[in-house]
């Protein structure tokens, strides 16, 4: 678990782990309550405490079992109230912190039924999956036969990814936010830009330019070049199917996602690669 993919938006945790991690023995759950819903997505943290073997602790806004027992089971909080009242903030703040005390033990003590209860979720999310990839496929091997693909784009594991997209492709093409997060799920856990601007040509026409960058960092040599050779597979694809006619696709695989600051180490990305 070295590298930890960041939660992309609106992604639910068992669907983030399923996609870099086989198993979820080493994680543990850490429900914050649903009232986090109102301000954070699904996953709120990720962290991994090398001192227990790497293991994961994920922060959800989601309640725990603790969370939808009956008030007042454990504890009551109504004394808060009652020294608030009374003006006596020193009062107030002691029995805050013994509060708080309290409900850390306690939820110390749900974590290992929240966490089993999330380490079901994973396996019946993985499940899930793996029918809809068998599904997938099917339709996969039926869109190559209508459409007739190259053998080339038939065995590129990137148009693989955005082919079902094609029957959405008339509502998604030219849509840069719909198109960026179409990407992103294509290269995650990768950072991925995606901006038009327009260019002048050396004659004095203008023209619009769709620029890509993908951001996947230490890529060796051999690494990077069967990358770009599958991906510049992918961006004549793409570049059919979901840019606007009048754009020209501009498709990079970029090391550092910085610009050029004098005084900093300058970083010449996979130039030196190609």
């Amino acid at each position: 678990m070295q590298n930890i993919p960041r939660p992309i938006e609106n992604i639910k945790a068992e669907a983030y782990l399923t996609s870099f991690l086989n198993t979820c023995r080493d994680v543990n759950i850490e429900p914050q309550g649903v009232f986090s819903r109102n301000y954070a997505e699904d996953v709120i943290s990720v962290e991994s405490d090398v001192e227990m073997n790497e293991k994961l602790t994920l922060s959800l806004s989601r309640d725990s079992l603790f969370h939808i027992l009956p008030e007042g089971l454990f504890f009551v909080e109504y004394k808060l109230r009652e020294l608030g009242k009374k003006n006596d903030p020193e009062k107030f703040k002691l029995e805050e912190e013994r509060i708080q005390k309290e409900k850390k033990r306690i939820r110390l003590f749900f974590q290992p039924f929240d966490t089993t209860y999330f380490r079901l979720r994973f396996e019946l999310e993985k499940k899930v999956n793996g029918l809809a990839e068998n599904r997938t496929q099917f339709i996969l091997n039926k869109l190559f036969d209508a459409f007739s693909f190259e053998k080339e784009d038939k065995d590129n594991s990137l148009i693989r990814k955005i082919l079902p997209l094609l029957l959405f492709a008339p509502e998604i093409r030219g849509n840069k936010h719909l198109l960026k997060d179409v990407l992103k799920g294509v290269f995650f856990p990768a950072k991925v830009d995606l901006f038009v601007l327009k260019k002048r040509q050396p004659s004095g026409l203008s023209e619009t330019v769709m620029k890509v960058n993908v951001y996947i960092k230490k890529l060796s040599s051999k690494q990077f070049k069967d990358l770009k050779k599958e991906a510049d597979v992918f961006a004549l694809f793409f570049q059919e199917w979901f840019v606007p006619v009048d754009n020209r696709l501009e498709f990079k695989i970029k090391d550092n996602s910085e610009r050029f600051i004098l005084g900093k180490a300058l970083t010449l990305d996979y130039n030196t690669y190609l």
